[in-house]
């Protein structure tokens, strides 16, 4: 990747955290999340396929599980405790944009295990 495309896609994924970020900072509780679900997950959808492509797989792999529970939301699941996971989530993501090493795997197995009925 060209050092200009990975500087375009860094700030792409920022504004589409931010976004996230601010919609869930108006949140409270899980009908929050279910009730902005869409405007959710059509950010973290452009940020699962935008971030492995410049070198932020983990970001990548937790914005398309998240992606995923939001569309389940939206086809009318409920998801217990969306609130909290969307929380956890959007700060891990914002802490490996700003190079954070942080190690995904406690989070991705903490989303597989409580939302296995989701995942296929």
């Amino acid at each position: 990747m060209s050092k200009e495309f990975t500087q375009v896609a860094t700030k792409e994924i920022n504004e589409e955290l931010d976004g996230i970020e601010g919609i869930l900072n108006s949140c409270t509780n899980d009908d929050d999340i279910t009730n902005n679900s869409s405007d959710i997950e059509k950010h973290l959808h452009k940020i699962k396929g935008l971030a492995p492509m410049m070198g932020q797989k983990g970001v990548g792999e937790i914005a398309a599980l998240n992606d995923t529970l939001m569309k389940k939301i939206i086809g009318g699941q409920i998801v217990e405790d969306i609130f909290e996971i969307s929380n956890e989530s959007i700060h891990l993501m914002k802490n490996l944009m700003n190079g954070s090493t942080t190690n995904i795997a406690e989070l991705k197995a903490k989303l597989k295990t409580r939302y296995s009925e989701f995942f296929d």
